[in-house]
């Protein structure tokens, strides 16, 4: 199993939703209200540092689970650009219970 983490800034958040909806995902958690610092600058959510991220769980089964998926988030940034802050990392999973 793997486990995608797909960071976004808030204000794009729909974008992504609507990926993972089309998507055959069987299900994602949603994190809103995501605060700190990356390649983007810094999101605090105050007038210093506007802006949050939102960050999206998905769990991927079986091999090559990520493709489509990837594929089409891949095109998402390339539409949108880099400065719109989507990241996405894929991470080995174990579902121990």
């Amino acid at each position: 199993m793997k486990l995608m983490l797909i960071f976004v800034d808030a204000d794009r958040a729909a974008d992504v939703e609507r990926l993972l909806d089309a998507s055959d995902v069987p299900g994602y958690s949603e994190f809103p209200g995501v605060l700190g610092k990356g390649a983007t600058g810094r999101k605090f959510g105050n007038r210093a540092f506007p802006g949050s991220s939102t960050l999206y769980f998905v769990a991927l089964l079986g091999e090559g689970a990520c493709g489509g998926l990837c594929d089409r988030l891949e095109a998402l940034r390339t539409e949108r650009g880099p400065e719109e802050g989507l990241r996405v990392y894929v991470l080995e999973a174990t579902e121990v219970i």
